[in-house]
């Protein structure tokens, strides 16, 4: 997939099929987004790409930040998705001032029409653009007409009576509920980053952990959870067995992804990893002893190979 970082001055292809949006996630209903984006393509006879225009950071982070929500995927996961599921260009607009100081008619006829060369637009029936939200499908499709450019609205996809939205999967993450994020997604939840050094108490007891910085992503309830890790050292997927919180029981007071990764031994400091998080196993608490941790652990360990060899 190409990946542009600006506007091209001028159209890179005669034509276009082109869609926009955050695709944070890029889940159930963004796929269901461009695989429309493609239809309408074929449906026109188009020989030109299928092209995502997405902004970074999110509106609301540079508009609002105190409103603005944090992250299911970063904007590197977020692109290596949008290949996956056949975008052939993504075009990553530096959320600003100049832009959101922009027209709804200036992003439609110069930036979609005019330098992306688009002749399909397909959008949600909730989109809104330019500055102040002040476009949405009724004016997308009085400009578009006046260009002769067709417009497509994709409903998206329902799920237990309700649209799969980014925000419905955070907020099923941030309840812990990963196995209903999971089938939002159309695929288990991630956690990416570097692999950083921690306080070693994992090491003292005898169970290591990598400790991922995970950014700006959402993290699931506090708790512990059957994962699989993979990371750029080996590209081996683990089994693993992560604790997400502050760990009480060593009074800590900030929040921290550590996974245990049974059974494996070497160095990931310093290492992109990714932490596939499949289910919740328990909640985060507090032991009376170190004994009572460790032994817990082990049954977490038992746990988390029983469901994952079932998965």
């Amino acid at each position: 997939m190409q990946t542009l970082h600006a506007l091209p001055a001028a159209p890179l292809w005669p034509t276009s099929a082109a869609t926009f949006g955050d695709f944070d996630g890029v889940h159930l209903g963004h796929r269901a987004l461009v695989a429309a984006l493609a239809a309408a393509r074929a449906r026109l006879a188009l020989d030109g790409p299928l092209v995502v225009v997405t902004f970074d950071p999110h509106p609301l982070a540079f508009l609002a930040p105190q409103r603005a929500p944090p992250q299911v995927d970063s904007l590197e996961a977020r692109l290596e998705w949008l290949a996956r599921v056949g975008v052939d260009c993504a075009v990553v607009l530096p959320f600003d001032a100049e832009l959101a100081a922009r027209t709804p008619h200036w992003f439609i006829e110069e930036a979609l029409i005019g330098r992306l060369a688009a002749r399909a637009l397909v959008v949600g029936p909730d989109a809104r653009f330019g500055h102040a939200g002040a476009g949405d499908v009724a004016l997308l499709r009085g400009i578009a007409s006046g260009h002769g450019v067709d417009v497509t609205i994709c409903e998206g996809v329902v799920l237990d009576g309700q649209r799969v939205s980014s925000s419905r999967i955070r907020a099923a993450i941030a309840a812990g509920a990963v196995v209903d994020a999971a089938r939002l997604l159309g695929r288990p939840f991630c956690l990416r980053g570097e692999v950083v050094h921690g306080d070693g108490r994992g090491r003292q007891i005898g169970f290591p952990t990598a400790n991922i910085d995970t950014g700006a992503q959402v993290l699931p309830q506090a708790g512990v959870y059957a994962c699989r890790l993979q990371s750029d050292l080996d590209g081996q997927v683990h089994d693993a067995v992560a604790n997400i919180g502050v760990r009480p029981t060593f009074g800590g007071s900030s929040a921290r992804v550590e996974a245990h990764l049974p059974g494996w031994q070497g160095d990931l400091y310093g290492r992109r990893a990714e932490l596939h998080v499949i289910e919740r196993l328990r909640g985060e608490q507090r032991f009376a002893s170190i004994a009572d941790l460790e032994a817990q652990i082990r049954l977490d360990i038992a746990s988390t190979r029983r469901l994952l060899a079932a998965d």
